[in-house]
This record gives C-alpha cells, structure tokens and sequence, in this order.
C-alpha cells in the first residue's frame, strides 16, 4: 500500500461487508492519517453508535500513532466507551505502507453496553463479584470535546485550581498535555491559553522551554 486513498474503495466495500456481517451494533471506523487531526474520518459504518460521521477525529490512541509512539500492527480487544456512557469492544488495525509507515487506521468498535449489564445484573443476583471494566480509551464524538477533557486531566494531575498554579505548574500542565498529543490538535493553543488563564503566545514559550530542559 503507498497510499490509503489508493485502497479506499476496497476498504469501503471491506467495511460495508462487515457491517452487514456484525449488525448496526458493529461500527466501522476508517481514519487517513495523512488528514488534519480532526478530520482524519474518510469511511464510517454505522457511525450513530459513537455519533462521528466522516471529517471527524480520532481518539488519542490516534494521537499516539501519528505521533510515531508505536511500533504495533494495531490494538486488540480493549474497552472503550462513548461520552454517554456506552461501553464499545474495540480493535484498532493499523495501515502501513511498504516502508512500515503507520497511513491510517480501521476501527472496530462493538456496542456491548446490553451484555455488559446483563452480566451485571446476573452478578448482582448471584452475588458474585467481577471486577469492574477496564476502559482504555473514550470515543468523543469531536476532537474538540476530547481536548478538553485532555485539559481537565492535565489540571487533575496538577492537583491544584489553574488559579492557584505557580508558573512551574503550568509549566508542568503544559508539558503534560504536549505528551498526550494534545498541540496536534487546531486551535489547541488557544484554547489551552483559555483554560490556563494566559497568552496562547506564553503557552508556547512554555513548550519550548520544557523541550529545551528535555534535550
């Protein structure tokens, strides 16, 4: 494969027969990395389940791979979940070109919210203890709902109100943010800069020194 646009027609006939396999339980994701992070959607299936349709984003296992933090074929079996609470089984295929270039992605996420609370009420009833679901990653149905929340985990793991940080701590927020990916998403630096309560200009200025402190 030199290109996913090349393939793209085989994928969507791929998809669109899986689809018809697995049910409207079954959503099909394809992403095009080479796209804007928030846009990288160029074929979806059954979309509803997440509430993403095409020229939407990806979630920051996306990140991740286009950050080149991977050396995987792809993530099998974990659990995510929708913003509204939905628990989806998932599997993340990987595109590569000849040269090992991670191009894009195949998502399959399976709603399995019914079973996940049959099995809860079939625990409760036996009284049986299951530990609970691990989710590993959350499906949001825009890019920009998913750096916000980037940020409010990056206040989180700060421990302190934005209003109440030291300049190191912001520092320490940003640089936070800057590993999860966050600055690969547009207009990141604006808004950061609001949350933060300072000038997008001095939000990069604190990247710059914690790369300089980091070389």
């Amino acid at each position: 494969m030199k290109s996913l646009q090349e393939e793209l027609p085989l994928l969507k006939i791929l998809m669109e027969g899986l689809s018809k396999q697995f049910g409207k339980n079954c959503e099909l994701v394809l992403h095009d990395y080479s796209k804007e992070f928030g846009s990288t959607i160029v074929a979806i299936e059954n979309g509803e389940i997440t509430g993403r349709s095409i020229g939407k984003g990806g979630t920051d296992i996306g990140l991740k791979v286009i950050q080149g933090t991977t050396t995987e074929n792809g993530r099998y079996n974990y659990i995510s979940q929708t913003q509204d609470g939905r628990f989806l089984r998932s599997s993340t295929i990987y595109l590569k070109n000849d040269e090992g270039k991670v191009l894009g992605s195949l998502c399959i996420n399976i709603d399995v919210t019914t079973l996940v609370s049959a099995r809860n009420y079939i625990d409760e009833f036996v009284n049986f203890s299951q530990p609970k679901v691990a989710v590993e990653a959350i499906v949001f149905k825009s890019v920009e709902d998913m750096l916000v929340s980037m940020i409010n985990d990056s206040i989180h793991h700060i421990g302190v109100p934005v209003a109440l940080m030291s300049r190191e701590q912001k520092i320490e927020g940003i640089a936070y943010l800057k590993q999860r990916g966050a600055f690969k998403i547009k207009n990141a630096g604006n808004v950061v800069a609001q949350y933060y309560d300072i000038s997008k200009y001095t939000v990069y200025n604190y990247i710059n020194e914690f790369d300089s402190e980091a070389k």
